[in-house]
């Protein structure tokens, strides 16, 4: 029979980030950015199996094996085992979820825990509140804090090191369009209609200036709805400069990633070839963007889907 003791445990932390939620949200989000924190530090300890689902619903679990002595409740070496759920995610704003962890085979605790990100002028106020119940006997004496302390401090160097890590994407698409070039060129120049297609569904454009001669700058600005502002942000510029222009065969331009600043944070450099085709059009686009940071990550994963919903649209427009 188990022991039937139990103990309780409750503990907040606090810390101010020098990065945007975007990016700390990103480190708990995706598997390359905690994969960076979330473990044993080397040489105490290795990870044996590392699973993720993040997902309301979804399941994570950290399987580790630490050496003779490093661990402070196991002189001997043993095995940690950290089983969560997610119970609850508003993206780069809460993370709630729920998870026990084993000693060996011994569960040791069950534990609420919350991860909140607060904005502060460009960085983020991280607190994590958790609440648990010890079980099996087994003493806490403040550990876990210490362990959660010790992951934040992980957390906030890894997002230091990723301001050095160069992430990049290359895509390449080929549409057919049913009308002639010249209109899909003037689609591609004309800020009126560049408007009515540009960017992702649940996007519109609020600004669109364009100064079509080589040499001439560029810029606008995607507004979220609603609904997507309070994950992804209300406004998204970009800008960039023509640097090559055949009417109506090819454009060449950069394209960039602003911040709420207007510097840029995501370089690009995109090529535009139209063919005409018996009254049709076969569009080719290659594009390349290359930044630093784990916001960068995001806006290069979402990059395919926002340049194919946009020809979705376009599509439309063209056939109108």
């Amino acid at each position: 029979m188990s022991d039937q003791n139990v103990g309780h445990g409750f503990f907040v932390i606090e810390r101010l980030i020098e990065a945007p939620p975007s990016r700390v949200y990103a480190a708990f989000a995706t598997t390359e950015g905690k994969a960076r924190w979330f473990g044993p530090p080397h040489p105490d300890g290795k990870v044996l199996k590392r699973e993720s689902d993040f997902r309301v619903g979804g399941r994570d679990r950290l399987l580790c094996e630490w050496a003779a002595g490093s661990h402070p409740k196991t002189p001997t070496g043993v095995t940690t085992d950290f089983r969560a759920e997610y119970w609850d995610i508003v993206p780069q704003q809460r993370i709630v979820y729920v998870y026990e962890m084993y000693l060996g085979e011994r569960k040791i605790s069950v534990s609420l825990a919350m991860v909140e990100l607060r904005p502060q002028k460009g960085s983020t106020r991280l607190i994590i509140t958790e609440q648990g119940v010890f079980l099996n006997g087994y003493r806490d004496e403040n550990s876990r804090e210490q362990g959660v302390n010790d992951l934040v401090d992980r957390l906030v160097s890894s997002l230091s090191a990723a301001d050095q890590r160069i992430h990049s994407r290359e895509l390449t698409f080929v549409r057919v369009f049913f009308a002639p070039r010249e209109l899909v060129f003037q689609a591609l120049t004309d800020p009126e209609r560049l408007a009515c297609w540009f960017g992702p569904a649940g996007f519109t454009v609020a600004e669109c200036r364009l100064d079509l001669r080589v040499g001439g700058q560029w810029r606008l600005v995607m507004r979220a709805s609603d609904e997507l502002a309070a994950s992804v942000g209300r406004d998204h510029p970009a800008g960039g400069e023509y640097l090559e222009i055949e009417k109506p065969s090819r454009l060449i331009f950069t394209n960039n990633a602003l911040d709420e600043a207007g510097n840029v944070i995501l370089e690009g450099i995109t090529t535009v070839t139209l063919e005409d085709r018996d009254g049709t059009t076969r569009m080719t686009l290659h594009t390349r963007a290359s930044g630093i940071g784990e916001r960068v990550l995001f806006m290069l994963g979402g990059m395919e889907q926002g340049w194919s919903e946009g020809f979705e649209k376009l599509g439309h427009l063209l056939r109108a």
